[in-house]
């Protein structure tokens, strides 16, 4: 992951000394390659007699599967193949030795089906997609394997249960799932792999089975802040609706596993949900993840902490209140380099025949088509909702489709200063015209802020409400309201800024404070109430925080 990031980086702002660390990182890696093309240093240098025998825990094909994505990102970053020909030789074991009428074998944790189709993209070798999708569509065929391997030998190494097969998605088969269930990351993995596979080869099949997912989970598994994953015990989803604040997971790998899936479904749809996902990972459950400076990191991201419970009392103790320094499994940092370094993979698509384009996040910056001509976007998005998209280079006929996004609270759109009228379809807007040098495409969303109601059937969230400004999510801190947010109750809004958002409310004081119950009702004061993106929680010293907050009865 480090590696893949790098190349993005490279991409952005060439550096010569970056570029020669990686270089040389990857005379190494080729070094350390088998013969046979295996590469897996754990096992070449530590047990080399227990290659390929533990697949539910040992990672042997999730490491490969990152290597490929690395592979291609560097290849296409510097034009160097030294570690692309390193990855086709492991992909090339792996070929020899699983699938029909070899040994069967699916990943514990699936990412190698992402690597290689991401290297059959970058070759055009059909064999990589073709392993992918044995990998993909072998897994729950037989709900028994990984308990049959376990049987077969008399070692582990995490002591993972291998009968608990919903936890890897190995329960049924890609087509007959319907829910989705088990390790988060892992399933949205194999659910981007699923996504690339039915946009490369047009299958509706596999599309369906990636859409009845996605809505099961985006529709009923999914905070506010796009966290998924709701409970540590197997870092997985639960119950539909089940979403408690104080002891969510949301790791933010899953979050950014969630924009691959989201990514891959745009290719397949251009649909607005997909996008407005994306969107609000990016904005939230992802960058909560680092700290502003970048030096600490929080592995899971709640959406509600209470010190000396939280981090502290069983069943809390992963909800650590302030980002530590390191994790022992340390995922999620170079995950989060990556995908900032690779924002534009994200934020627009090409049509095929060059004659489209489809803008999902107006993130500001310079599109360079294939013929040399130049599409500017420029504005202030989270500012005002304002997105101007300027055009350079020679006449021509060109469609732009343009991503309304679900929280707008209304949108115009001008032509050179002049107001046009665009047909709307799944969430994009389409203007078609011949368009000439010095053109300017104008957009103006709606953006205020808003209070946000969760489903009645998400317990946590009753009687409470969220604050939203656009596609970012708000939360209370200590360090702005106080002690005892619990205490706090909101009215309505007041003020707010792209930073903050000022709230009416008020707070309930118990009289007295010595008793555990009363019949006295509490004392209610007016106050003023500060929210501030819930990205940027965690950088004022330990506190309180919370994004659900009560809300005050209209009755």
């Amino acid at each position: 992951k480090w590696l893949e990031g790098v190349a993005y980086s490279l991409i952005i702002k060439p550096d010569a000394a970056l570029e020669k660390r990686a270089d040389d990182i990857i005379d190494i890696i080729a070094a350390a390659q088998q013969p046979d093309g295996y590469l897996n240093t754990y096992f070449t240098i530590k047990e080399p007699e227990h290659r390929w025998q533990n697949l539910l825990e040992c990672h042997e094909l999730y490491c490969a599967g990152h290597m490929m994505e690395a592979a291609v990102a560097y290849y296409e970053a510097t034009g160097k193949d030294k570690l692309l020909k390193v990855m086709e030789g492991m992909a090339g074991h792996i070929i020899d030795r699983f699938g029909p009428d070899k040994l069967p074998g699916i990943p514990g944790h699936q990412e190698v089906e992402i690597g290689l189709m991401r290297m059959y993209h970058a070759t055009g070798n059909e064999a990589y997609k073709k392993q992918a999708r044995y990998f993909l569509e072998e897994r729950g065929k037989n709900p028994a394997f990984f308990a049959e391997e376990a049987a077969k030998r008399d070692w582990n190494h995490f002591g993972m249960v291998p009968k608990d097969i919903k936890y890897n998605q190995s329960h049924a088969t890609i087509y007959e799932q319907e829910e989705a269930v088990g390790h988060s990351v892992r399933a949205v993995y194999m659910y981007t792999a699923m996504a690339d596979l039915a946009a490369t080869e047009h299958d509706e099949k596999l599309f369906a089975a990636c859409e009845r997912l996605w809505n099961n989970m985006t529709e009923k598994k999914m905070y506010i802040t796009g966290g998924i994953g709701s409970t540590v015990e197997g870092e997985a989803f639960t119950k539909e609706y089940e979403l408690p604040n104080d002891m969510a997971y949301a790791e933010t790998c899953a979050s950014i596993g969630l924009v691959f899936f989201a990514k891959q479904m745009l290719k397949i749809s251009k649909n607005g949900k997909y996008a407005d996902v994306m969107e609000r990972e990016l904005y939230n459950g992802i960058i909560s993840g680092m700290q502003l400076d970048g030096k600490r990191f929080f592995y899971v991201n709640p959406l509600e902490v209470n010190p000396g419970v939280s981090g502290e009392i069983f069943g809390y103790k992963h909800v650590i209140p302030e980002r530590p320094g390191w994790y022992a499994c340390a995922c999620c940092p170079p995950n989060v380099a990556r995908i900032l370094t690779s924002l534009e993979r994200y934020n627009y698509d090409i049509a095929d025949d060059s004659c489209s384009m489809a803008i999902h996040l107006y993130l500001c910056g310079r599109i360079i088509m294939p013929d040399d001509s130049v599409w500017n976007i420029t504005g202030s998005y989270l500012t005002d909702g304002k997105i101007e998209v300027s055009y350079t280079g020679e006449e021509k006929d060109f469609t732009l489709k343009l991503r309304n996004p679900g929280w707008s609270t209304g949108t115009e759109i001008r032509m050179n200063g002049q107001p046009v009228e665009a047909e709307q379809e799944q969430g994009y807007f389409s203007v078609s015209r011949k368009w000439k040098d010095g053109d300017k495409l104008q957009l103006k969303f709606g953006i205020t802020a808003q209070l946000v109601y969760a489903n009645t059937c998400v317990e946590d969230d009753a009687g409470k409400v969220a604050v939203m400004r656009g596609p970012v999510v708000f939360c209370l801190e200590e360090a702005d309201n106080g002690k005892h947010l619990s205490e706090l109750m909101i009215e309505s809004i007041d003020s707010q800024c792209q930073d903050s958002v000022i709230l009416k409310g008020y707070r309930e004081h118990t009289e007295d404070h010595k008793a555990l119950y009363s019949t006295i009702p509490p004392r209610i004061e007016e106050t003023s109430i500060k929210a501030i993106p819930y990205s940027h929680w965690g950088n004022a010293g330990e506190g309180e925080m919370r994004v659900w907050v009560r809300k005050v009865s209209t009755f």
